[in-house]
């Protein structure tokens, strides 16, 4: 997710009926039920949901910082040994080699899984452990994940901590520090929200993380001391949005731009279905009417922008990453045109069509165009922060040499906009009233 922080990313419930928060009740409908999820892989001290955050993606070495003393095993074991810190956690033949500050080395084979964390007395209470990697501080515990998938020397870093721990280190980044509490507590529902579904979906597919630390999925910030976002998600804690008995696609991007879209236009497939409001009168279910959906993100950084690219550099981009996603537009030679073949209902780019100066032409949703136009390639330094394509509502001139791409927002517009919400927040609009905007057919309810 393309935020606003970017832009200067039930076996075990209990159901609940009117449960008092700092700004009111949030009741649980009765209509709703309970929302099954899957075990929250804990006891009875850890009541919510643990969730997996890739933090680091096929690398060679990593350090566990600090003293410790660390507790190092197979992911699952009941025993394990004690290195002390720092650990310099490197690849190693397809499995992970760990070296510690006395130099014992401690090494995993193939394939293995290995897990880090403090060494917990039994005095110790649970769901307070700390990790470092690096500079950067995380709370719960590692789970150094090798990747044969990408050779036999990377591995993937993921921390496993409670998702109220993990809360607070999302809203913290995706949001400014200056910014309202109500907008911090919205944005706290959306953040859970997306995350348990993303939670469920790995699960089914027996991915090894649930969620990324960055804009594709969420930014996180690991520990965080901000203390309104600490507050907010306390404030909210447990609290989703649901729809039809299942977590909703609480989606959501910086700034919608003035065009906000629903997610079945953006992806016209393969996503979970939310109904993003749209200007008519809607009956929210969260238990406000919106007559119509306010735009009020026009003092956003990025409500209006205009990049220039090198002709030739966008168009490598575009056929590199066509290549790498089997797409049409990976044959292509360089870029000849780029128009807009659909657009929402109220305007926005939905689909350009591409054609090359050889005259072949290929069809991409404006975000796979704004993937594709950002993309990484091999032995090219990444696209410059002011020269991204932030959102897919674009209009492009080819030229020989430059392009030129203008645009409204950044993001999806899917869900909520942040600098909206942030806006609604200023006027004096409740946390609650705002997830009923964006979120029109869904409903709050407390899950643990």
């Amino acid at each position: 997710m393309l935020t606003a922080g970017g832009a200067l990313a039930l076996a075990l419930l209990v159901a609940w009926s009117c449960k008092t928060t700092r700004t009111g009740f949030v009741p649980m409908h009765a209509s709703e039920g309970t929302v099954e999820i899957t075990s929250a892989e804990g006891v009875g001290s850890r009541p919510e949901p643990m969730i997996r955050v890739r933090i680091a993606r096929q690398t060679k070495e990593s350090e566990l910082a600090g003293r410790g003393p660390w507790l190092v095993a197979v992911a699952g074991s009941r025993t394990g040994e004690v290195m002390t810190g720092p650990v310099k956690v490197s690849a190693s033949k397809g499995g992970i080699r760990l070296t510690d500050a006395r130099g014992r080395v401690r090494g995993f084979g193939p394939g293995t899984v290995v897990y880090a964390g403090p060494v917990v007395g039994p005095d110790d209470e649970p769901g307070q452990e700390i990790v470092s990697v690096g500079r950067t501080r995380y709370p719960g515990t590692l789970r150094y994940h090798p990747r044969p998938d990408e050779g036999d020397d990377v591995f993937d870093v993921v921390n496993v901590v409670e998702i109220e721990r993990y809360i607070p280190g999302v809203i913290a980044k995706e949001l400014f520090p200056h910014w309202s509490e109500t907008a911090f507590m919205a944005q706290s529902v959306a953040a859970r929200t997306f995350a348990l579904q993303r939670r469920e979906s790995a699960r089914n597919s027996d991915r090894w993380y649930d969620v990324d630390d960055s804009q594709s999925d969420q930014v996180y910030a690991g520990l965080t001391g901000l203390r309104v976002a600490i507050r907010a998600a306390e404030q909210t804690r447990g609290v989703v949005l649901t729809e039809g008995g299942s977590l909703a696609g609480a989606y959501y991007s910086s700034t919608c731009g003035g065009k906000p879209v629903s997610a079945e236009e953006v992806w016209p497939s393969n996503t979970p279905v939310i109904r993003n409001v749209g200007l008519n009168e809607v009956e929210s279910s969260v238990g406000a009417t919106v007559e119509k959906r306010d735009v009020l993100c026009e003092s956003a950084p990025l409500y209006e922008w205009e990049v220039a690219r090198r002709t030739s550099d966008l168009s490598k981009r575009i056929k590199s990453w066509g290549k790498k996603h089997n797409n049409e537009v990976g044959r292509f030679g360089s870029l000849q045109s780029v128009e807009v073949e659909q657009r929402s209902p109220n305007g926005r780019s939905l689909i350009v069509k591409l054609t090359d100066t050889s005259g072949r032409s290929a069809a991409l949703t404006t975000e796979h165009f704004r993937a594709a136009c950002n993309s990484s390639q091999p032995g090219v330094p990444d696209v410059s922060r002011v020269a991204q394509v932030y959102s897919g509502d674009v209009s492009v001139d080819v030229g020989r040499r430059v392009t030129r791409i203008a645009g409204y927002g950044s993001g999806h517009g899917v869900g909520m906009c942040q600098y909206c919400a942030e806006a609604m927040a200023q006027r004096g609009d409740d946390w609650r009233l705002l997830l009923s905007t964006f979120y029109p057919e869904s409903k709050l309810v407390r899950i643990y």
